[in-house]
């Protein structure tokens, strides 16, 4: 499985624009990236999942809730 997480937003929306899905954490892209990205998917018909990982509790180490 290809892995989008470090891929840049510009390579994302032109993997969007060719029609192309994918499933993508979100977590480390910015509200105008996920609109860039939303806006090229709904232009080409392609479809990204957008995923939203929990982060950690650091004083806990396990997920916050």
């Amino acid at each position: 499985m290809m892995s989008f997480e470090n891929k840049s937003t510009d390579a994302l929306i032109r993997i969007a624009k060719a029609g192309l899905g994918f499933t993508l954490v979100a977590n480390s892209k910015t509200a105008e990236d996920i609109h860039q990205l939303a806006n090229a998917a709904a232009e080409s018909g392609a479809k990204i999942t957008f995923i939203y990982k929990p982060e950690p509790d650091l004083s806990t180490g396990q997920s916050a809730q």
